[in-house]
This record gives C-alpha cells, structure tokens and sequence, in this order.
C-alpha cells in the first residue's frame, strides 16, 4: 500500500488477489487518497467474497425466490406444469421463511407434513429436488440442504 503523488493529484497502489491497482485519487490531499485507497481495497475484498451480495440473498422469502426461478424457468422449458406444481408445495409450507432460515430440520419437517398429506414419496423427493434448485439459484453451487 502506498500513496505517491502523481504533479499534484495523489495515487494509490497496492497488490489485491495477486494483481497491481494503481488509481488516481483525484485528489490533493494525502488524506483523502488514503482513504480513497481504503475504500476502493474494501469494495475489492467484499466483491471478491460477495460480502453484499450474500446478505442480500439471506434475507429473502422463499416465495420471492420461487417467483423469480419460476419466471426463468418458463423461459427456458416448455413443461412448467410439474414446476409450479412442486415449487407450489414447497411455497405453501415454507414460503413465509427467510432463505437462511431453512435447514435440514425444516427440510425434514417439510417431508413429513407432505408424508401426512399423503403425498406420494417420489412426489416429496422431487418437491425438495426443485427446493435444492431454489437454493442454487440463489446461493450457488455449493448450497446445503
């Protein structure tokens, strides 16, 4: 990390994820590129981890992230009908709760309230298949659960 003045407008440089950033401050002031150095070598660390991102994505509903893959899955397949049938399940049971508020005990509880519906086992299998894709679509691939 360094701040060298470039006539008399500061820079900054400094190595992030192996490669050099070097930017202007636009700014005199040795102060003011400094934290203009910080600032840029945070928004760099929380892109690269998706800091932001993943905060916003935990704190929605499942109902909203059905609706949004339902929407993309209509685009990309012609037989949606099974789709919005599995995904219907799954919305009615856990639509109200917060993505990082469904784990294996509410996965499990989820199949044995279908079980008592008298849903068939494949049926369920399938419902909770389309509930891993939900997850993906939000989370990645390396989603749990």
């Amino acid at each position: 990390m360094s701040i060298f003045p470039r006539g008399k407008i500061f820079w900054y440089k400094f190595y992030f994820a192996g490669q050099l950033i070097r930017e202007s401050s636009k700014s005199t002031s040795k102060t003011v590129a400094k934290n203009a150095e910080n600032q840029r070598r945070r928004e760099l660390e929380q892109g690269f981890n998706n800091v932001q991102t993943r905060r916003e994505i935990r704190i929605r509903q499942l109902r909203d992230v059905a609706e949004d893959y339902l929407g993309d899955y209509r685009l990309r397949f012609r037989g949606v009908s099974f789709a919005e049938y599995a995904i219907g399940h799954v919305v009615r049971h856990l639509g109200e709760k917060l993505l990082i508020d469904i784990d294996e005990t509410t996965v499990l509880a989820y199949q044995t309230a279908r079980l008592k519906e008298q849903a068939s086992p494949k049926s369920i299998n399938e419902e909770v298949r389309f509930k891993l894709h939900l997850d993906r679509a939000c989370f990645g691939r390396s989603a749990a659960v």
